[in-house]
């Protein structure tokens, strides 16, 4: 892994700190919540208190306020009725779909299982409705035509009974001769005691059949209406038959045993005064029935304008999945002794407000933490980029520091007051002292053989002086041995002063262009006169190969893989010189049978004053041919390279040219 992708990878470490803003905001939107649910029971609190005793208020009491007991309202009765707050008319059609359809808010009363009735009572505009969903399998109508009162014509009927303002019992009937339309009626006293039969116009209705009954949907003013109500219906099972009567009136005087428990029409005034935008208040009675409401929650405030989509992006990051609760806090509303329990305070708050907030908070902060981990990553990125150049500037002086005329010790950053420039100071010094190390080694052949060349000189005349000289016969072997170690001496500073010409000439060879082909072909053709117990092949291309360089040079260099082929070949074998051709290079090949290179040889062949001959040649050998095969490759742009034949019966050198493009 690259030191710029590890640093970018560190770099993307920064991205912590975005996550761990949406951790904080996460808890600053608990504490805001908590805060806000603090100062939503304040507010609870206070409407409650302003509310405490307030009976008149929170429900219709006609007759004033002490007409309705407080301890009936924290228990709901058996006969009491509590109409819902509607939030529109429902049209009188004997059908329930315009009524809440929840069935803790229906009243039921039953004689047996056979005969039940339900009533659904509701509240809109000081209009009271009601809806009675009376079972009965065989509903019985009464005769059409006939009196009302006449009692072989009666079918079953409906009996309302309540209070009226004043607090004196009234009660009306519907009855009906067939589904449709219908009209209350009351029973009065005639001038002669006759009873008759009222039509009461402010009550109408409709009667409805249902499959397993019938249903009556009626409209009564409330200003009829005082405290008490209450609901009877006769059942017949025959027309002029006996009643069977049951409900919330009393079945021998319809005296109402019940209460009508609703709001007070100014309760719904008196809340509106505290709305706010997002802010719903409710008010129910202890059993749960909503008495009036002041719901704004759909409201946005003028002032506050919706959140910019970077907020709603991080709200995707921050939120919780599904969608946020509202606030709620419910305070008791007690009577004025504080003993009971006369309605409930519901205050409810869209989490708009804290959501804002934390919102701008938020963004300001995630806005910040991206902004700087982006800025860090991208400094990190272009750090790393600027270190990566410099450490491949450094690899690149210290790949091409060694060169044919010896090392080049200056390298970029030396003046950089860093790790990095410490370390091209230190590279540059070691390539000085190596540097001086070469060129005394470079030198020191030649000032071998210059110092030896006067002392060999000096012990050569001896020699030949002592031949001159009458010695003993014992004597003359040693003076053999002598002779025989100066010329090996001399062979050797003649072979240090070749290696020494060979450089001295490589460095200034001119470059001319040539072809490979007939130059190898004629060395080939040489080699055949010079060395006639060998056999040598060429395997040369049809076509020219052109090469830039020095021909002498080349010739030379192939003498010397000539003279190391033949060293190691047994008398009689073939020595093959093969040209080939590769992509942007020409090969020259030398192959030759006998034994293998050495384990560990292939790698210093090339070097200089390294041989591994051990055989019995008298011949001196220095290590020196190859090495200077190396210089010639290398100045040709080219590289020298051996290696063993397949089944290990010889060696195979080759030599890299680079071919003129």
């Amino acid at each position: 892994m690259s030191l710029r992708l590890k640093l970018l990878l560190l770099g993307l470490l920064t991205l912590v700190l975005p996550w761990a803003g949406c951790r904080y905001a996460r808890e600053m939107e608990s504490a805001l919540r908590e805060g806000e649910q603090t100062s939503l029971e304040s507010v609870a609190e206070t409407l409650a208190t302003s509310l405490e005793g307030r009976v008149d208020l929170l429900y219709r009491a006609p007759t004033g306020p002490d007409a309705v007991d407080t301890a009936a309202l924290s228990k709901s009765g058996p006969y009491d009725l509590r109409p819902v707050a509607l939030a529109a008319a429902p049209l009188l059609d004997g059908y329930s779909e315009d009524w809440p359809h929840d069935p803790s808010v229906w009243a039921w009363y039953e004689k047996n299982a056979a005969h039940r009735f339900g009533v659904l009572t509701g509240v809109y505009e000081r209009v009271l409705f009601l809806l009675l969903d009376v079972r009965d399998a065989h509903p019985v109508f009464d005769a059409p035509g006939a009196s009302p009162l006449d009692p072989h014509s009666l079918g079953d009927r409906v009996w309302l009974g309540f209070q009226d303002p004043a607090g004196g019992e009234r009660q009306v009937f519907v009855a009906a001769s067939g589904p449709g339309a219908v009209t209350a009626r009351y029973v009065e006293s005639g001038e002669y005691g006759q009873r008759l039969a009222q039509l009461e116009p402010r009550i109408r209705g409709v009667w409805q059949l249902t499959p397993g009954g019938y249903r009556v949907e009626l409209r009564v003013p409330l200003s009829m209406l005082g405290a008490g109500f209450g609901v009877l219906v006769d059942d017949r099972d025959a027309r002029g038959g006996e009643p069977l009567s049951y409900g919330s009136l009393h079945p021998d005087d319809l005296r109402t045993l019940g209460h009508l428990i609703m709001a007070s029409p100014d309760l719904t005034t008196y809340l509106a005064q505290f709305s706010q935008p997002g802010l719903r208040l409710a008010v129910t009675t202890p059993a749960g029935q909503v008495l009036a409401r002041v719901d704004a929650l759909k409201r946005v405030a003028e002032l506050a304008p919706a959140p910019p989509l970077i907020a709603r992006l991080y709200r995707r990051f921050v939120d919780q999945p599904g969608t946020q609760p509202p606030i709620e806090a419910r305070v008791a509303v007690y009577d004025r002794e504080h003993h009971n329990v006369i309605g409930e305070l519901e205050v409810t708050q869209t989490p708009d407000r804290w959501l804002r907030l934390r919102d701008r908070a938020l963004t300001r902060m995630l806005n910040f933490t991206l902004a700087t981990s982006i800025v860090v990553v991208i400094a990190m990125f272009a750090f790393a980029a600027w270190l990566a150049l410099r450490l491949s500037r450094l690899r690149q002086a210290s790949e091409s520091a060694l060169t044919r005329t010896g090392l080049v010790t200056s390298f970029p950053d030396t003046g950089a007051r860093d790790e990095l420039g410490d370390v091209a100071r230190s590279f540059s010094r070691l390539l000085g002292r190596l540097n001086e190390y070469t060129g005394y080694l470079r030198t020191l052949a030649g000032k071998l053989a210059h110092e030896i060349r006067t002392p060999l000189t000096i012990v050569r005349s001896s020699l030949d002086n002592l031949e001159a000289e009458q010695v003993p016969a014992s004597a003359r072997a040693y003076l053999d041995r002598a002779r025989h170690g100066s010329e090996r001496l001399n062979a050797i500073l003649l072979a240090m002063g070749a290696a020494t010409r060979v450089e001295e000439a490589i460095g200034g060879a001119e470059r001319t262009r040539f072809d490979l082909v007939p130059l190898i072909g004629s060395a080939v053709a040489a080699y055949r006169s010079a060395f006639p117990e060998r056999r040598f092949s060429g395997e040369l291309p049809a076509g020219p190969v052109t090469l830039e360089g020095a021909p002498d040079l080349i010739v030379q260099m192939l003498d010397k893989l000539i003279e190391n082929a033949v060293d190691f070949s047994p008398p009689g074998s073939t020595i093959t010189v093969r040209l080939g051709l590769e992509p942007g290079a020409a090969v020259l090949e030398v192959e030759n049978p006998g034994p293998p290179l050495p384990a560990g040889a292939p790698g210093h062949l090339f070097e200089s004053l390294w041989q591994s001959r051990t055989g019995g040649d008298n011949r001196p050998h220095f290590g020196l041919g190859l090495y200077i095969v190396r210089l010639i490759a290398e100045f040709h742009g080219g590289s020298a390279s051996a290696g063993d034949l397949p089944g290990g019966g010889g060696a195979r050198f080759s030599v890299r040219l680079a071919l003129t493009g």
